[in-house]
């Protein structure tokens, strides 16, 4: 067979593989999977999840490498400048992307914000807030008359980090995100973007070419 028709091959395998442990996981409300269980989800020999996914830890690792890739993309997507009058506004469309990707993935929800999945994968949530953040910053600085800065940049990833915790806290009381919880996220998070940002920011006329 031709390389490249083992490599699709190969990559259908581990979506198969991850949407079976994906909806496994929905239906026993727990990560706690094993790779056997895994197998018989996705129809598979359970030595074909071995060849992927060494352990249940490495099938949430690879969980959660394919949700980091949707929350990037989201972040990555333009917005609208006549939807924004203030900078904050810009990390308003961001929590409410956000959270629809959770309420749309509730397992990604699980990942990042219970507390079950093991440091590897909340390492690996950080590093995205990271890119994230930088994202984010430039989407600033394209849209408002602020000065670009490592500083800035650091800052806004912090700020996404701050997000999180307020959300990992009404999801570890609650199970879900709550509506309060999400405004006092938001609260939290501009609240400390101020500290670099201040008040008020001009608008910028036309944003600044991608």
């Amino acid at each position: 067979m031709p390389q490249p028709h083992r490599q699709a091959r190969g990559r259908a395998r581990m979506e198969q593989i991850l949407d079976a442990a994906d909806a496994l996981i929905r239906a026993q409300d727990s990560t706690a999977i094993s790779l056997q269980q895994v197998a018989e989800a996705a129809a598979l020999p359970t030595a074909s999840l071995y060849h992927y996914f060494a352990t249940p830890q490495a099938l949430l690792m690879g969980l959660a490498r394919r949700y980091v890739a949707g929350f990037e993309a989201l972040a990555q997507a333009p917005l609208r400048h006549d939807r924004l009058r203030q900078w904050p506004d810009i990390c308003a469309i961001h929590a409410e992307k956000s959270l629809r990707f959770y309420h749309d993935n509730p397992v990604a929800m699980r990942l990042f914000l219970g507390p079950e999945s093991g440091w590897d994968i909340r390492a690996a949530d950080l590093e995205a807030n990271r890119r994230i953040g930088a994202i984010y910053c430039r989407k600033l600085v394209r849209h408002f008359v602020i000065a670009e800065s490592p500083a800035l940049e650091e800052a806004m990833a912090i700020s996404v980090t701050i997000a999180d915790a307020v959300w990992a806290l009404s999801f570890a009381r609650a199970g879900r995100v709550e509506p309060a919880m999400a405004e006092e996220s938001l609260r939290a998070r501009v609240a400390y973007l101020r500290l670099y940002v201040g008040e008020f920011a001009e608008k910028r006329a036309k944003p600044l070419p991608e």
